[in-house]
């Protein structure tokens, strides 16, 4: 039996604290020792699986595979997403709002 988990080092990290391996397995309909198996890297979890756990607890699929995302934008002022970065939570929040309600605009 060979040992794959660190091929996924957070896959049991996103699933602990909310869900048991029984209540993600109901979720997205495969069986509980399905799971199990791969959270024991006794199996590679096929990537349809990654992609089930990513979505259900609203993570990338980079993050189970421990892969870090660098900003692929640069440092340019006139930036969207560099701009957005150096906002607060609350002002995010703000940005968001404000986005949205442009878009309804934008439609009419």
């Amino acid at each position: 039996m060979q040992n794959n988990l660190y091929l996924y080092p957070n896959l049991v990290k996103v699933r602990k604290g909310r869900m048991t391996q029984s209540e993600l397995a109901k979720f997205i309909g495969i069986s509980q020792q399905e799971i199990s198996r791969y959270e024991n890297g006794d199996v590679k979890a096929p990537i349809n699986y990654i992609i089930d756990v990513a979505n259900c607890f609203n993570v990338s699929t980079d993050y189970i595979l421990g892969r870090e995302l660098k900003n692929t934008y640069n440092k340019d002022p006139d930036n969207i997403l560099y701009l957005y970065d150096q906002l607060t939570s609350e002002n995010k929040i703000r940005a968001s709002e404000r986005i949205k309600t442009l878009l309804d605009l934008q439609k009419e």
